[in-house]
């Protein structure tokens, strides 16, 4: 989920659970607000890892330590103790540690239902998980908080904020039946054409909670189609332009598209070698981020040669995949080396 989504939902629900009219506590509505906002963004300061090694972070340090349950009492604490020097009340750290906690504790649960995966046990585990509901940016589920925010913000009154925070609730919930029926549709599809399917999965897509990617993986290829759930797009015409691209991609049920992709490209030597490729050392941490990896596209140059991977959860058909780590290798050198597509 985006930071800012995170901020508001942490103001929200700073605000909904510990009002200022039930609390003895010296602190007005809006601070209450402004503390759940500062301790609901803060698990993304992990982004300073990337100035490290852009890689690592976004394959290994992204959504580790400061999105973890078991590191979540010291962020809530840090925080606290921060906010209480900032308000000028050092006598209330407990209270605002507690405060802090909530809302850090909102921005896990939210980026735990999207797709990306969050090591809620780390350092003891880097196992991530996801329940994958929700696309990372959902402007459905921003609006909810925002309108919880602001009515938080503007009125005394705590029925509003706890209203947003119920509809959100419910919203997701939703999205969790739809990601069944998207599922039901894939096993359908494998029970059809007789696939020995190693796992069968939904996920999310942007624009709308109908719309959903669907994958069958096997040994050595996938099955890839998109579905709205909805009744599809009306307006769908030529599929030029973004939005034309956007509406065509989603079909309903009866009309979805299968294609097939392998994993490693055509079968034959060239496959052979762009296997040996993805298993090079110097791919180990996107090999552990990479869910469902397949061959994104091999550049045959006359310096140059590379051979670049992606990982389908983040592959749609209108826009350029944000993941994209290769080898290449420079034509009179026999080494790899590991590189980040970029264009």
């Amino acid at each position: 989920m985006d930071t800012i989504t995170h901020s508001l939902l942490g103001a929200l629900v700073v605000r909904s659970a510990f009002p200022a009219q039930q609390s003895k506590h010296p602190f007005t509505n809006r601070q209450r607000l402004l503390a759940g906002a500062v301790a609901g963004a803060f698990p993304d300061i992990d982004y300073i890892a990337s100035w490290v090694d852009p890689m690592v972070y976004l394959t290994l340090w992204h959504r580790s330590i400061t999105h973890s349950f078991v590191m979540l009492p010291l962020w809530a604490l840090l925080v606290g103790i921060t906010l209480s020097f900032v308000f000028r009340q050092r006598r209330e750290w407990r209270y605002l540690s507690m405060l802090a906690g909530v809302s850090v504790l909102s921005h896990i649960a939210s980026d735990l239902i999207t797709v990306y995966g969050t090591q809620v046990l780390a350092p003891l585990s880097s196992w991530r998980a996801s329940i994958g509901t929700t696309f990372i940016i959902d402007p459905w589920f921003t609006l909810i908080i925002l309108i919880g925010f602001i009515t938080g913000f503007k009125s005394a009154s705590h029925r509003l904020p706890h209203g947003s925070l119920a509809v959100l609730l419910a919203y997701v919930l939703f999205q969790g039946g739809l990601k069944q029926v998207a599922l039901s549709i894939a096993q359908g599809h494998v029970l059809g054409e007789g696939i020995s399917a190693i796992r069968v999965a939904a996920f999310p897509q942007p624009f709308s909670p109908f719309n959903w990617k669907i994958i069958i993986e096997t040994d050595d290829y996938y099955d890839i189609s998109y579905v709205n759930l909805s009744g599809g797009y009306a307006s769908a015409r030529d599929g030029t332009g973004f939005w034309g691209k956007v509406r065509n991609t989603y079909k309903i049920p009866e009309q979805m598209n299968w294609q097939r992709q392998r994993r490693f490209g055509d079968a034959g030597p060239e496959a052979e070698r762009v296997e040996i490729l993805w298993h090079n050392e110097q791919l180990d941490h996107f090999r552990r981020f990479a869910e469902l990896p397949v061959l994104y596209h091999i550049d045959q140059g006359m310096e140059k040669s590379c051979v670049w991977f992606t990982d389908l959860r983040y592959v749609l058909p209108y826009m350029t995949p944000p993941f994209r780590y290769g080898l290449c290798q420079e034509t009179r050198e026999t080494t790899w080396g590991i590189n980040r597509l970029r264009n």
